[in-house]
């Protein structure tokens, strides 16, 4: 016959499986990837892209393009992302650079 829980067990119950949850939380987010919280724009590369397209670049052209690089990294600032010019950065993860089409 099996014996009933009494409070002593229950209690060492549930401190085992708080201290198991812990232990597997801890384990498994010791193995996750942070994501990078620094986004890079490489207004450089932006820039000689757009002349190359178009050896007369006008003054509405490079209007237009600091309003796309705009529009794009104030979305990730409301994100909490710091935004870097590419030329400023030493090193970084290839997922940290800005796509801006």
């Amino acid at each position: 016959m099996m014996s009933p829980l009494t409070p002593i067990k229950i209690v060492a119950l549930l401190i085992s499986c708080v201290a198991c949850g812990a232990l597997g939380g801890y384990y498994a987010a010791s193995f996750s990837p942070i994501p990078a919280q620094i986004a890079i724009v490489d207004v450089q590369a932006l820039v000689k892209k757009a002349i190359e397209k178009n050896a007369a670049q006008t003054e509405d052209d490079a209007k237009a393009l600091t309003a796309r690089v705009k529009a794009t990294t104030d979305k990730l600032v409301q994100q909490g992302i710091v935004v870097l010019d590419a030329q400023s950065v030493l090193n970084a993860p290839e997922e940290a650079y800005v796509n801006i089409e």
